[in-house]
């Protein structure tokens, strides 16, 4: 074959596509993009509504790094919990490595979550959190206490971190998330949590203050909400 013809067949391929084609391959990517996030929100929904709400104590941090500009830094004191326990499972003198892992926590009375102990993703298959269990459910599966459940958490940084380690604000409203105790999330049945709101010492969801508004839903109703 000559290098002329060769020369006609890389010239015809290199033509661009008819415009209907072109429209076409641009609506479907479209119509893909916009699938995957209704498919997104839809999660993000599902996982507000049906969520267990469980509060995380915030641990004491700088004052000076608490409130930067329209959102407050959060470090939880059970992540300390978390950590001395997987320094414990590995070598003191080895850097504790980037990863995801699982805790089981213990919810007292008013859904604050304590350390109980860790878990493998392997064992998480063998969990089952429902208290209901009949008896039909394999033999293998070890069911937590109705107050127990998974906890799912990052390690960066040499930080072990729970979904964010930021809770936004609207500008102007720093003052009123001062008095937050605890951060409250909503945890799926796979252990994901979600940070909705903070929580102040009297479990009491805190809400920026506006002239038509009242402050602290008790959290007594988030989780009889959740439990209907």
């Amino acid at each position: 074959m000559s290098i002329q013809s060769l020369t006609c067949q890389a010239n015809k391929l290199s033509k661009p596509l008819p415009i209907k084609i072109s429209i076409g391959l641009a609506v479907i990517a479209l119509l893909v993009v916009l699938v995957m996030v209704n498919l997104n929100i839809k999660k993000f929904e599902t996982h507000l509504n049906t969520g267990k709400p469980v509060l995380l104590e915030l641990a004491p941090v700088d004052p000076r790094g608490l409130m930067q500009g329209d959102y407050m830094a959060l470090q939880f004191a059970l992540a300390d919990d978390i950590y001395q326990a997987l320094e414990e499972a590995h070598d003191s003198q080895q850097e504790i490595s980037n990863g995801d892992g699982i805790a089981i926590v213990k919810l007292d009375e008013h859904q604050v979550a304590h350390f109980v102990r860790l878990a493998s993703f392997s064992g998480l298959d063998h969990l089952n959190t429902d208290s209901n269990t009949d008896s039909n459910t394999d033999s293998r599966t070890h069911t937590l206490p109705p107050n127990e459940m998974p906890l799912y958490f990052r390690i960066r940084n040499n930080q072990v971190k729970f979904a964010t380690n930021a809770f936004f604000f609207q500008e102007g409203h720093a003052k009123d998330y001062e008095s937050a105790e605890y951060g409250l999330f909503r945890v799926n049945d796979k252990g994901e949590p979600l940070l909705t709101d903070m929580v102040n010492a009297e479990f009491e969801i805190i809400e920026a203050s506006t002239a038509n508004n009242d402050t602290g839903n008790d959290m007594d109703d988030e989780a009889n909400t959740t439990s209907n």
